[in-house]
């Protein structure tokens, strides 16, 4: 390769992951702007509303489950290799890498909000605790494995080298879990499932369409 190349190749990446800051923002418009369907009067008079802190963990957990999807989707298509000669490598893997740290943070915010809710009592226990909540406890514990299991698979992008490179994709295939737990979690908790159906709609058939298509794009080079 050469130098005009490389450098060409450097500078479209640099591009790629420095807009990644653009993401907070983003996130903080898409939480503003999905308030409303949660509390009619948005934007500012749910701020003194006596479900403040449960509107709050909605609207975060909804963006939450948007870049968990983002993150996944993108996983599946770099998995598939669909965007390799169009995106530099490592761009593309800070990218699912910032996607998921993203979505977590979110996902623990999603949670720790709940702690100033004055409905349901909910403690340090019952959120660090597997089913063990004041309300749906099954589903609400659902996604507090699957918080667990996207930790934990995001930390293994730090352990690569130690547990080696096919360990690694093994444990990655974990976050298909952290995907339908959270899923779950969602549609079954949420007080505003009508509202979202056609966001876990289209959210599981583009998850699930990538992922047939990476099963068969497998096959066909196994059966090669």
């Amino acid at each position: 390769m050469t130098t005009h190349q490389t450098t060409e190749i450097s500078n479209e990446g640099v591009l790629w992951i420095s807009g990644r800051w653009l993401i907070p923002p983003l996130i903080f418009l898409l939480i503003w702007l999905g308030i409303p369907t949660l509390a009619p009067n948005a934007p500012f008079s749910w701020l003194a509303h006596e479900q403040a802190a449960w509107i709050l963990s909605r609207g975060s957990g909804i963006v939450g489950y948007f870049l968990l999807t983002l993150s996944t989707v993108w996983g599946l298509i770099l998995s598939s290799k669909l965007v390799k000669k169009k995106v530099p490598p490592a761009a593309a893997l800070t990218l699912h890498n910032y996607l998921s740290w993203t979505a977590i943070g979110l996902s623990v915010f999603h949670a720790a909000v709940l702690l100033l809710d004055n409905y349901y009592r909910f403690t340090i226990t019952n959120l660090l605790v597997p089913f063990t909540g004041p309300y749906s406890p099954f589903w609400v514990g659902l996604g507090v494995v699957s918080l667990y299991i996207m930790v934990i698979t995001s930390l293994s992008w730090v352990w690569r080298t130690q547990i080696g490179q096919k360990t690694w994709r093994r444990l990655h295939y974990v976050t298909f879990l952290a995907y339908f737990f959270t899923t779950g979690h969602g549609m079954m908790a949420g007080t505003d499932t009508n509202q979202l159906s056609m966001m876990y709609a289209i959210s599981g058939f583009v998850v699930l369409f990538l992922t047939f298509n990476r099963i068969l794009t497998s096959l066909g080079k196994t059966d090669k």
